[in-house]
């Protein structure tokens, strides 16, 4: 714009015979240099700004000028920059799904910064909890989010430093099975049995024959009331995948 001011000064000075003069001589000169330059000229955003603001107060005037572009790609200029004064001045609209919530993502850092786990993994494992409304898309989002590599690049940990880090949190459950003679023969008895990794202290729940999700839901209740008054927080439970 520094190159222009001057020019404009002395066009304004100009009487109108000697403007159209000065006109003349301007759009030959402008032939004489576009026929020295590439056939196209591709315009950067800020200059096609600038131009569609000096061009678009002359009118239809400008076809008898304009030379860089064809006059509709330039009224498509105009346009173009005038739906984005529009835009950015319209309020922000939230576009997209939904946010997940914030206790699922906790819950994928947890299971990817606890375990050397990929996506795949994790979705299998929220899949287990009930939580199928997420996506291994959605997964990969969050874990990038909070910077947390794919599985393969993630630092490896050894199992006795994992062990050593949680162990005043982490407990593991089984069953264990003892069979006894009974007047009706044979059968088997299952104990539900948590044990603190840090202490090595044990719950034991009541012998039953039928371990099923109502009596081992009853189970874990009082395991978790108990951990809770011997103040040995269960944050981290192992447990194999037997069928029981």
């Amino acid at each position: 714009m520094s190159i222009l001011h001057p020019l404009l000064a002395f066009l304004a000075s100009l009487t109108q015979p000697e403007l159209a003069r000065q006109v003349v001589f301007l759009r030959e000169e402008n032939r004489i240099l576009r026929s020295r330059l590439p056939k196209r000229i591709i315009a950067t955003p800020t200059e096609r700004s600038r131009l569609a603001k000096l061009g678009r107060e002359l009118g239809a005037k400008l076809k008898e000028i304009i030379s860089i572009v064809s006059y509709d790609t330039f009224r498509r200029w105009v346009r173009a920059a005038e739906s984005a004064h529009v835009t950015h001045n319209r309020p922000p609209q939230r576009t997209g799904r939904p946010r997940t919530a914030t206790d699922i993502r906790e819950l994928v850092v947890l299971l990817a910064r606890d375990n050397r786990w990929g996506y795949t993994r994790i979705l299998g494992e929220l899949r287990k909890l009930g939580i199928t409304h997420i996506s291994r898309q959605t997964v990969k989002a969050i874990l990038n989010e909070h910077q947390i590599a794919p599985a393969p690049d993630r630092p490896t940990g050894s199992w006795a430093e994992f062990i050593s880090i949680h162990a005043g949190t982490l407990w593991q459950c089984d069953f264990l099975t003892k069979p006894i003679w009974t007047p009706k023969g044979l059968v088997n008895l299952y104990v539900l049995v948590f044990i603190h990794i840090g202490t090595r202290r044990l719950w034991l729940s009541p012998a039953t024959r039928q371990p099923d999700a109502a009596w081992v839901s009853e189970q874990a209740e009082c395991f978790l009331a108990h951990s809770r008054s011997e103040h040995l927080p269960a944050t981290i439970m192992l447990r194999d995948n037997d069928v029981k």
